[in-house]
């Protein structure tokens, strides 16, 4: 009792130390996973859809019902295929659209010069000729479906006679579907017809739906009398689509920052106010109020005339959140080789990453970074449960 009365107070402690400390909003800008600068402009195809090893993977009847009176069709449906692979085109043009980073040549275009291709034409010529750069091809190469019914028996206490117990009163019944999706997408540079950047993804999906509730009738002179109460109204099982599409929706943020610089957002901690001193404090509430640059300004001033190693970390962090990375970098190595603080040296490390990030996604935007001439693959498993 005493250990845990022990652990309970550690924990109410980290609690408080946690709410006390102040944080600021950090942005930076990081470059795309692959440098694609120099083939900015995209042709973006159709995904190409599974294609399913049976005419139909699932039963029409989902099975676990039989001890019920209740009844449920698949919902598996013949078109999903074909869904499925909608879902992901619009996906893969949602992840370069939103990147602001490329100008596309949409999927309706696109598709008509792939089918040229496929019957001998010149794709790749005639792509060019439209000043496109690149092709973005996709295809689903995995999914699989499950639905099954799961039963959970619902106890209660009762009291018969003289005796209090915990009795099942009624069981309930639960379709769950699962879903599972993998997705590969390649960037083709037009001009040397090889891949620049091939990536996949495997996502899973998980739902689960109340179908109805067996009420066990005690009160009645038939033994093992029962009553079955159907919740869900429908005779057929919802569609799995929308557990793909959340599937694909997850891999598309990802998807984005792969092949464009984009921004990271991060919450950094000040350092605390140790040794303390008076007059940082309200450069900590200006801080906490959001008044970065106020607040950088006072901490500043404050590590100049005291030397005080929490001002001059903060001052430097500031000038982070405020987007002056360079000068963030100059000042935090000033405080580290002042101090010779461990939390300053790896404040600095992070911070040195961060501004080499930040220079080598300006130039990826720019287009100075020089292509090494080298496609990279890569494979990704995202499971969401």
């Amino acid at each position: 009792m005493k250990r845990l009365s022990i652990l309970l107070s550690l924990l109410v402690m980290m609690m408080v130390l946690t709410s006390c400390a102040t944080n600021v909003t950090v942005r930076h800008l990081v470059p795309g996973d692959v440098d694609l600068s120099g083939f900015r402009s995209l042709a973006v195809a159709s995904t190409s859809a599974y294609k399913f090893p049976t005419s139909r993977p699932l039963s029409p009847w989902i099975s676990g019902l039989q001890e019920t009176d209740f009844t449920l069709s698949s919902g598996y449906e013949a078109s999903l295929g074909a869904q499925i692979a909608d879902l992901a085109t619009k996906t893969m043009l949602q992840s370069v659209g939103e990147t602001e980073y490329f100008s596309i040549l949409p999927p309706a275009i696109t598709d008509a010069y792939v089918t040229l291709g496929s019957i001998g034409e010149d794709m790749r010529s005639m792509l060019q000729s439209k000043g496109v750069q690149a092709l973005l091809v996709s295809d689903i190469t995995y999914v699989d479906m499950d639905e099954s019914i799961v039963g959970r028996d619902i106890r209660t206490y009762v009291t018969e006679g003289a005796k209090n117990y915990e009795k099942v009163t009624s069981r309930e019944y639960f379709l769950v579907q699962q879903a599972t999706l993998s997705l590969t997408y390649s960037v083709i540079d037009l001009a040397q017809n090889h891949v620049l950047v091939s990536r996949s993804f495997t996502g899973k999906q998980e739902r689960e739906i109340k179908i109805g509730t067996r009420i066990y009738l005690f009160d009645t002179a038939a033994p093992g009398a029962y009553r079955d109460e159907r919740r869900y109204a429908s005779g057929h099982a919802p569609s799995f689509a929308p557990l793909f599409e959340q599937i694909l929706d997850e891999f598309s943020s990802t998807i984005a920052t792969q092949l464009a610089p984009s921004y990271q957002l991060s919450r950094l901690p000040l350092l605390a106010n140790k040794p303390k001193l008076k007059e940082a404090e309200a450069a900590y509430k200006l801080a906490r109020q959001g008044s970065y640059a106020p607040a950088q300004i006072l901490f500043h001033e404050l590590w100049e005339q005291e030397r005080h190693l929490p001002s001059g970390y903060n001052a430097a962090l500031l000038l982070e959140a405020l987007g002056t990375i360079d000068e963030a970098v100059d000042l935090m190595s000033i405080v580290y080789h002042s101090t010779a603080s461990q939390q300053a040296h790896d404040a600095l490390l992070r911070m040195q990453e961060a501004q080499s990030g930040q220079k080598k996604a300006e130039r990826q935007i720019s287009g100075e970074v020089t292509r090494d001439g080298q496609g990279v693959t890569m494979t990704q498993y995202m499971v969401m449960e």
